[in-house]
């Protein structure tokens, strides 16, 4: 009787123990089953649905401009990015809202005149930060639209590298004051590697100047903003290319070439170089008057001319 109670607990014990390693599997299952993968990466840049005024609008009157996106965006640094033509002397309100980007105009709005929004790479989507590359937004307030455009490359003159966040621009104005009185007519920004870009640009002849803008005026006013100057007048053309676009079965294979006509626009390889000039002011160092008959002033720098 008693090995019979005895035989009774040890399989109890047993079947108790092997209980409680099942029910560790199957939590260690159930565990498994529920891990959260995250899906795959999001590697597409934000994509444009629709615009209020839409793009390559006429007659626009209303300073608010509403750009909307597939997704969530955020702006990346829109201050150095984002670029106005013609430039604005009241610093324009630009904010992402949701899926929009809300651009507001604070400078009064030009008559006959096209208006081009340049992001640059400032659009990016809200979770990976994807931006989307070379975004321009153009409409106009008068009957025409200009779509000409001029490009090019802005080097330091010292050691031939590229400035970052310098501003080019085009005055129709040929006289050469018109840089130091008048703000930009069209306006650009380099980038990284130097290069611009001046979208919206009607046909005529040009002078392109380069400006480190240090007061913000689009306009030489500070002795100390490094500038630059293209030597000849800049004439916007365009033409008719033909490019290869391919169409891949899968990474590997191709599947179709076609060929496409498109417009291209010229001068696109324009060339400046940015120096600071140097600045001195004449000044009486020093003064001796060794007799009375005698009198000699010492200068600063040499004097091309003396009046007395």
């Amino acid at each position: 009787m008693l090995d019979f109670k005895f035989h009774n607990r040890k399989n109890d014990l047993w079947y108790r123990l092997g209980s409680f390693v099942l029910a560790l599997v199957l939590l260690y299952s159930c565990a498994s089953v529920g891990r959260l993968e995250g899906g795959p990466y999001d590697e597409q840049p934000p994509r444009f649905i629709k615009g209020t005024p839409a793009p390559g609008a006429l007659h626009v009157s209303k300073n608010k401009i509403a750009i909307e996106f597939d997704e969530f965006i955020k702006l990346e640094k829109p201050n150095e990015k984002i670029v106005i033509s013609p430039p604005q002397v009241q610093q324009p309100t630009i904010k992402a809202s949701s899926k929009k980007v809300i651009v507001a105009l604070e400078d009064t709005m030009k008559r006959n005149t096209t208006y081009t929004i340049d992001f640059g790479d400032a659009i990016q989507d809200n979770n990976e930060g994807n931006p989307l590359e070379a975004f321009s937004y153009t409409f106009s307030t008068g009957d025409e639209l200009d779509t000409m455009a001029i490009a090019g490359t802005l080097l330091n003159a010292e050691n031939l590298e590229p400035i970052k966040g310098m501003l080019v621009g085009l005055y129709s104005n040929l006289a050469d004051s018109a840089f130091t009185k008048l703000p930009f007519e069209r306006v650009g920004r380099t980038d990284s590697r130097g290069r611009f870009s001046i979208r919206g640009v009607a046909p005529g002849r040009y002078r392109l100047y380069g400006l480190q803008d240090a007061d913000q005026n689009f306009a030489f006013s500070q002795p100390m903003e490094a500038i630059a100057f293209y030597d000849s007048l800049v004439v916007p053309t365009m033409e008719q290319r033909l490019r290869q676009d391919t169409v891949w079965k899968d990474s590997l294979t191709v599947d179709t070439i076609i060929e496409r006509n498109y417009t291209h626009f010229l001068p696109d390889d324009l060339m400046l170089l940015a120096f600071k000039e140097k600045v001195f002011r004449q000044r009486l160092a020093r003064s001796e008057r060794p007799n009375q008959k005698e009198l000699f002033l010492y200068f600063t720098a040499p004097a091309d001319t003396f009046r007395f």
